[in-house]
């Protein structure tokens, strides 16, 4: 009986926590600065998470907040949380997603080559079918079912893009947006897409520039 308290006890403690964590209201969020001493501040990269005409953008049960007591607020002294990552719900968006988030990364650049290696693997593989456009390269090698494009990034630094498709899902694992910040995105995919590297290539950049645009006034 008296463990069962304690746990009932401990829950409800750490109910508290995730309140105290993340406000129950809020228009923008702080993704935090490393002070010298290796400790999170605010004042970070701010993002909005509500849309230009007031209506709510996020998935709240997935935004991640930091236990920060100096927080921010905004003109109208609303809190401003410190996050590690936010999703957008895909819906808001308009763009046909079924996955936008940002998300707190050590180097968002490192992850972004990282992600980068294998398409550049398929490339080296002399049997890799090549399709080449203004703003991309395509790849698929003749025993995959993959396909995988490279895109000029949207975004300062030249950093490595690179996008995956199946018959069914296009993943964008890494956009590098600061040093420390990536965006991590997931569409439906179709099998005309994946069939033709180049309706994918332009199809995909198509897709990219849509979340830029959709996150460039939120930042």
């Amino acid at each position: 009986m008296r463990n069962f308290a304690a746990s009932i006890l401990l829950m409800l403690f750490a109910g508290v926590v995730n309140a105290q964590n993340c406000p129950d209201f809020f228009r923008f969020v702080d993704f935090g600065l490393e002070g010298h001493d290796g400790v999170i501040y605010r004042g970070g990269p701010i993002f909005r998470a509500e849309s230009l005409n007031g209506s709510p953008l996020l998935l709240r049960d997935r935004t991640k907040c930091r236990a920060i007591r100096d927080i921010a607020s905004d003109g109208h002294g609303n809190p401003i949380p410190v996050v590690t990552s936010i999703n957008y719900d895909p819906v808001k968006t308009g763009i046909d997603l079924s996955e936008l988030q940002l998300s707190l990364v050590e180097d968002a650049a490192g992850s972004a080559e990282q992600n980068a290696l294998a398409h550049r693997a398929v490339l080296d593989r002399s049997e890799t079918e090549r399709v080449q456009g203004p703003n991309f390269i395509c790849a698929r090698h003749q025993k995959d079912d993959t396909i995988s494009c490279q895109l000029v990034s949207p975004y300062p630094g030249n950093i490595a893009l690179v996008i995956y498709c199946t018959a069914w899902v296009c993943e964008m694992p890494v956009l590098a947006v600061y040093e420390q910040i990536q965006i991590g995105a997931k569409w439906p995919s179709n099998i005309t897409l994946v069939n033709d590297l180049n309706t994918a290539g332009m199809a995909i950049s198509d897709k990219v520039q849509k979340i830029y645009t959709f996150l460039d006034p939120l930042s």
